[in-house]
C-alpha cells in the first residue's frame, strides 16, 4: 500500500510538471482625432464640453477613424505529449487548451459628419456636407478550442470553434446633405448597405490561433529572435442575417399641422424610408472575424545586454483599422524587472507614446503595457500574465 501510494504521487508530480496558464487580457480605444472627454462621456456618461468638440474638429481630417477593442485569452499547455515514440516528430509537441472571448467595433467618418451629428445643421446652413465613406464595424465572439505546442521553440497551432454573439456591418458610399438657409428645406442623398444578425445563436465558425517564433543573424552575427502572430484567422456562418439598403434621395421642408394630424409617424417615417429606396431582405450569410497578425522582434530576458530595441507591426482584417507599427527600447533596471519606452502609429489613431513593464518571479512573469500612455485621444491597458505549475 505504501508503495502504491509513493508511486501515486510520483505519477501525479509527474502529471502536473511542465504545465502553464497563460492569460492574455486587453481594452484599448483611440481615435485619429476625437479627444478623449468627448468618447469617454458615452462610455461613463456626463456632459461634452464644447470646446472638446470644437478641439477635435480642429484635429480631424478628411477621412476619419475611432476603434474600440476589449478581449480576454486563455490558454493552458499541458504536459501531456503529442507522441510518446521520441523518434515520431510529436514527442516534441504538447497538447494546448485555449478560450477567449472578443471585442471589436471600429468607424471610419468624415469631418462633415462629425460637425453635423455634434452640431447641428445650423452652423452648415447653405453648405453641402459630405457623408461618404462612413463605415461601421462591431463583432463581439467567443471561442474555444485546442491545440498543440512546442516547449523548446515557444511555437504553438490551435484550432478554435468560434460563436458570434454579435454582429454589424455597415457603410454609406455616397452620400450628402444640404440644409438651404432660406428656405429651411433639407436635401438628403444617400447610397449604402448594412447586415445585421438577425439571430446570434445561430452564427458558429471556426478560427486559427498560430504563434511562430523563429531566429535571424544580423551583420554581427548576433541572433534575433521574432515572432509572428496570427490570431482569429477565421470565418463564420450566420443562418439568419437582415440585410439594409439605400439608394435613394430625400427633401424634407417640414411638415403642417393638419399634415401632422392626417398622417401617422409610421406613414411618415415608411414615405422618408420609400424615397431613399430603403431595401430590406433575411437571409444566410458568411462573415470574416477580425483576424490580427503581428510580426515582432521578441526581447530575451537572459540576455546580457541592459538596452535592447524593440519593432513591430500589426495588421487586421478591417476596413475600419489601419496597420500599426511600433518601435522602442527596453532597459533591464534588474534581473527581474525590465521596462521599454517607445512610439506607436496607426490602428485606431495617429502617433502616441507606449510603454510597458514586465516582472520575472520564480515560477511566474506579468506583463503590463499601455499604448497611449499620453491619455489624449484614448486609453490602453494590455496585461499578460504566465505561471509554471
Amino acid at each position: 500500500m505504501r508503495n502504491l501510494l509513493f508511486l501515486l504521487l510520483v505519477g501525479l508530480q509527474s502529471v502536473y510538471a511542465q504545465q502553464t496558464l497563460l492569460l492574455d487580457t486587453y481594452g484599448t480605444y483611440n481615435s485619429t482625432g476625437v479627444r478623449r472627454q468627448v468618447t469617454d462621456a458615452f462610455f461613463y456618461g456626463g456632459l461634452i464640453d464644447s470646446s472638446q468638440i470644437n478641439r477635435s474638429l480642429a484635429n480631424l481630417n478628411q477621412r476619419n477613424t475611432f476603434g474600440l477593442q476589449m478581449g480576454l485569452n486563455a490558454q493552458w499547455q499541458t504536459p501531456w505529449q503529442v507522441s510518446k515514440d521520441s523518434k515520431k516528430w510529436g514527442s516534441s509537441y504538447r497538447w494546448v487548451l485555449g478560450a477567449g472571448i472578443h471585442q471589436y467595433a471600429g468607424l471610419q467618418f468624415s469631418k462633415d459628419l462629425f460637425g453635423l451629428v455634434f452640431r447641428g445643421g445650423l452652423p452648415y446652413a447653405g453648405d453641402t456636407l459630405d457623408l461618404s465613406n462612413l463605415r461601421a464595424e462591431a463583432t463581439i465572439f467567443s471561442k474555444i478550442g485546442f491545440g498543440i505546442y512546442n516547449p523548446d521553440t515557444k511555437s504553438s497551432f490551435l484550432l478554435h470553434v468560434v460563436s458570434v454573439q454579435q454582429h454589424l456591418g455597415a457603410s454609406i458610399q455616397k452620400g450628402t446633405w444640404l440644409q438651404d438657409p432660406s428656405t429651411a428645406q433639407i436635401d438628403l442623398a444617400l447610397n449604402g448597405q448594412a447586415a445585421l444578425l438577425a439571430s446570434a445563436a445561430n452564427t458558429y465558425g471556426v478560427a486559427l490561433d498560430i504563434d511562430y517564433r523563429f531566429g535571424a543573424s544580423d551583420s554581427s552575427d548576433n541572433q534575433q529572435q521574432f515572432q509572428l502572430l496570427i490570431q482569429n484567422l477565421g470565418v463564420a456562418r450566420s443562418a439568419q442575417t437582415t440585410a439594409y439598403s439605400l439608394d435613394g434621395a430625400l427633401a424634407y421642408a417640414g411638415y403642417s399641422l393638419a399634415a401632422w394630424q392626417q398622417t401617422s409617424l409610421d406613414e411618415l417615417t415608411s414615405s422618408f424610408l420609400d424615397s431613399l429606396g430603403y431595401q430590406k431582405s433575411v437571409g444566410p450569410s458568411w462573415m470574416l472575424l477580425p483576424a490580427q497578425i503581428r510580426l515582432s522582434k521578441t526581447l530575451d530576458w537572459d540576455s546580457p545586454q541592459r538596452l535592447e530595441a524593440y519593432y513591430g507591426a500589426q495588421f487586421m482584417l478591417r476596413q475600419t483599422y489601419t496597420p500599426l507599427i511600433y518601435a522602442g527600447a527596453q532597459f533591464k533596471v534588474k534581473k527581474a524587472w525590465h521596462t521599454g519606452l517607445g512610439m506607436a502609429y496607426g490602428g485606431f489613431g495617429g502617433l502616441r507614446l507606449q510603454a510597458y513593464s514586465a516582472f520575472r518571479f520564480k515560477r511566474s512573469e506579468l506583463l503590463l503595457r499601455s499604448d497611449n500612455i499620453a491619455l489624449q485621444n484614448g486609453a490602453s491597458l494590455y496585461l499578460q500574465f504566465r505561471c509554471d505549475f
